[in-house]
């Protein structure tokens, strides 16, 4: 009996070392958020240092061009627009990948990188480029209204430009958004493979779980036509 309370004692330790040790890390992330956002509110807020910003911004955004464009237009259908994203949005996406809480290799390597300086840099670059237009199916647009409204609006807002640090959705690619919900999708109803489930969001697969690929489809052009 003595032994197994010293290994229920052990466990219960070990339990709330890990436990500590998460807390930790995840205060050190959102002080690092924070103080990410409050440096580029500054420089947003002072002309000469944003375009300071803006000119090391897309040197250091060299190596992100082959997948979202020179200015942050993507230049592939299932990669995301950059231009005019959040910054918070942006910043927080930027420390996901550095830390693997969303996975992809090239995006996970490049943000390790990155210095403070850069991920402020690289956020006033890209949230001061403007979104181009990209081509929609109206039809789609008309079946995507009532289920955006319904389900989206809350966090991303009525004309999809994010809310409190929420990701911008308006202008999105469409073959981008398609995919990400249905991943959000496969991770609700447990259909796709763990070992590629990107990213997690309780609040985004609730959404997605019961939406057809048409329901996908028609809410990705309503977004691509929002501006």
């Amino acid at each position: 009996m003595h032994r197994v309370n010293s290994l229920a004692a052990r466990a219960a330790a070990v339990l709330l070392l890990g436990t500590a040790v998460f807390g930790a890390q995840a205060q050190t992330l959102q002080d690092e958020r924070e103080q990410l956002i409050d440096a580029i509110n500054e420089v947003l807020q002072d002309p000469e240092r944003k375009q300071e910003a803006i000119r090391a911004g897309q040197d250091r955004s060299l190596l992100c061009a082959s997948c979202h464009g020179v200015d942050g237009n993507s230049v592939k259908s299932d990669m995301p627009n950059l231009a005019e994203q959040t910054p918070a949005y942006l910043v927080e996406q930027m420390i996901h990948f550095a830390d693997g809480t969303r996975r992809n290799f090239v995006m996970q390597a490049l943000t390790r990188e990155f210095s403070f300086e850069d991920k402020v840099n690289l956020a006033v670059y890209y949230t001061s480029q403007p979104l181009k237009p990209i081509e929609y199916e109206q039809a789609r647009v008309s079946r995507g209204e009532s289920l955006y409204m319904q389900s989206c609006v809350r966090c991303h807002g009525e004309t999809g430009r994010g809310e409190l640090g929420y990701a911008r959705l308006a202008g999105q690619q469409i073959a981008y958004v398609e995919l990400t919900l249905k991943r959000y999708r496969a991770n609700a109803n447990r259909t796709g493979d763990p070992e590629d489930r990107r990213r997690s969001d309780t609040s985004m697969e609730q959404v997605t779980a019961s939406l057809s690929d048409a329901d996908i489809s028609n809410v990705a052009h309503f977004i691509a036509q929002m501006r």
